[in-house]
């Protein structure tokens, strides 16, 4: 029996060295392209985290104000709060227990009606919270550079209690 040589040749098996060259370049493009998305990928998650635990804040302490019978805060009230925005009484805790400081107060100028300069509205008073992610319950806003915490304004309807 005739074996024919030609169709038992050896094939070259394997890929040369240009298409291995090709293939890792290509590889560490896409890695390198990942790599550089997670820094920024990391910093959208804080920031997302900063603004849910703000708004969370924002809603008690609104909330614990309407349920107040004072006025505003006429004298600056002070919360603290956890990593996850829940409330935190500073005493007998610990000082990691505490995430945010808010000191919350009312201007001396309420809310003017428009066309008037001098009439403060009966049913609108503005608040502000300086809110600082710190753990230091006895951070002093007033000392403070203004740059280093958030400042938000709210005007609430005075519920007449």
């Amino acid at each position: 029996m005739n074996i024919r040589t030609s169709s038992l040749r050896k094939r070259p098996q394997g890929f040369s060295l240009v298409e291995v060259t090709l293939a890792l370049g290509i590889a560490a493009f896409g890695i390198t392209t990942i790599m550089s998305l997670l820094p920024h990928g990391l910093n959208n998650v804080r920031s997302a985290g900063e603004i849910a635990a703000t708004s969370r804040i924002s809603q008690h302490i609104l909330g614990s104000l309407d349920q107040s019978q004072s006025a505003t805060a006429a004298h600056k009230q002070r919360y603290y709060f956890d990593a996850y925005a829940v409330p935190v009484d500073p005493a007998g805790r610990s000082r990691d227990d505490i995430a945010f400081v808010a000191e919350v107060g009312a201007p001396a100028t309420d809310v003017l009606l428009p066309g008037s300069s001098d009439i403060n509205d009966a049913f609108l008073r503005r608040v502000t919270m300086k809110l600082k992610q710190t753990s230091a319950a006895d951070f002093d806003f007033s000392e403070a550079q203004p740059a280093s915490y958030k400042l938000y304004s709210y005007v609430v309807a005075r519920t007449g209690k």
